[in-house]
């Protein structure tokens, strides 16, 4: 099968960027795997998402439904349908999808689909070009394969989490970053993209496993190259990108926040030191190991002695690589973010544009999280299904109405 590029988005389209004509089916679920659907769908692939009658998960009584609706940012930006898969029926309607569509991403433990009767081989049998996407914490195989786990839990196996300690201690806990959506999310989104240009080249499809396990490894490739050099190789929080270096780290001011120093480069550090009137003290300048104390313990007392934004202030425009440690209220309000509109708000919640930024198909959020959450059988019209076909999966309850 020749190459087939994507198609340059009309003027009236709902969906805008450089991947509009990737079309996927999503599996719904939780974390990773709905914010690799995000990033496809803010960049102009058509998604549509499967979800299951009453919804995934099922609702918190706690919280108010459409406050739930309105902060659910990473199912954004695409429809959703919800569908019977226990009936013979859904299944074939969610075969029917999978035949017009490039790839399919789903999020379970290995052998779900599999019971539900649309594991690989019957996907691949409706649509032989299929990038078939399974995310997953341990992998598809190996002896914890079928093991319950979230994200700390692969990090930790990983080696990855080991990297974010501090006076040799690793952390209580982290976000889920590094793992679910770095390792995780971001290499779904890969291997999605690499499947689907190697289907549209040759015409075959392939089943991708993408385990955070992998992927949160891959990302410290540059670290292992480091600690083969011998340059990664103390406890953690006493390396060059830990924290272990008077000009790499964090350093707590006046007012009780942080700010960041990271001036390894000697061209950085003359104007870091310039502008903290530290130029005489030839310490600074030394790279002795045994002056790392020293020099640390000068630069947390300077620090400490004026408000954060006033060494933001100090340093802005300049290389001396010191910037302040925002919150996520903060952050919307930075120069930076303002100018590149880092940030949109829908529905008043603050939540990250489409990314990456292109020149000539950028992405945008087509739909918005409240919305997104409604059920939409309208949406399977612009997957070859008719309005009587789609009043008739409503009649029998393959199908739900929409809210």
């Amino acid at each position: 099968m020749p190459y087939r590029p994507c198609p340059e988005p009309a003027a009236t389209t709902e969906r805008a960027g450089p991947l509009t004509g990737l079309r996927v089916v999503e599996m719904t679920g939780l974390g990773p795997a709905p914010y690799a659907a995000m990033i496809l769908a803010d960049l102009g692939a058509q998604v549509i998402r499967i979800d299951r009658p009453g919804g995934y998960p099922a609702p918190d009584p706690a919280l108010d439904p459409a406050a739930a609706g309105r902060a659910a940012v990473t199912y954004r930006s695409r429809p959703h349908v919800r569908v019977d898969l226990k009936a013979e029926a859904g299944r074939a309607l969610v075969l029917r999808l999978i035949a017009e569509a490039d790839a399919l991403i789903e999020g379970f433990r290995p052998g779900a689909m599999e019971r539900l009767g649309l594991g690989p081989e019957p996907c691949l049998a409706a649509n032989p070009a299929l990038a078939y996407v399974r995310m997953t914490g341990w992998g598809q195989d190996g002896p914890m394969a079928g093991m319950a786990g979230h994200d700390m839990n692969f990090t930790g196996l990983s080696g990855a989490l080991s990297l974010f300690g501090q006076d040799g201690r690793v952390p209580k806990g982290m976000p889920p970053l590094m793992g679910d959506m770095g390792g995780g999310a971001l290499f779904a989104v890969v291997g999605c993209l690499a499947a689907v240009m190697n289907a549209w080249r040759c015409g075959e499809g392939q089943v991708v496993d993408a385990s955070i396990l992998d992927g949160s490894a891959s990302l410290y490739a540059m670290v292992s190259g480091m600690a083969a050099l011998g340059l990664h190789e103390a406890p953690p929080g006493g390396n060059m990108l830990d924290g272990g270096r008077h000009c790499y780290r964090t350093y707590i001011c006046a007012d009780g926040k942080a700010v960041v120093v990271a001036a390894i480069e000697p061209a950085f550090r003359k104007v870091l030191l310039d502008r903290l009137g530290l130029t005489e003290e030839p310490r600074f300048l030394s790279g002795r190991a045994e002056d790392e104390a020293y020099c640390t313990s000068k630069l947390e007392a300077i620090f400490a002695s004026q408000p954060r934004d006033h060494w933001a202030a100090l340093f802005d425009g300049s290389d001396g690589c010191v910037t302040p440690v925002l919150d996520l209220a903060e952050a919307p309000g930075s120069a930076q973010a303002r100018a590149r509109g880092l940030f949109e708000t829908i529905d008043a919640v603050v939540q990250p544009a489409p990314a990456p930024r292109f020149c000539r198909t950028p992405g945008r959020i087509a739909l918005g999280p409240a919305d997104a959450s409604r059920p939409s059988p309208d949406a399977l019209c612009d997957w070859g299904l008719s309005e009587a076909e789609i009043d008739g999966l409503i009649g029998s309850g393959i199908l739900a109405d929409a809210d």
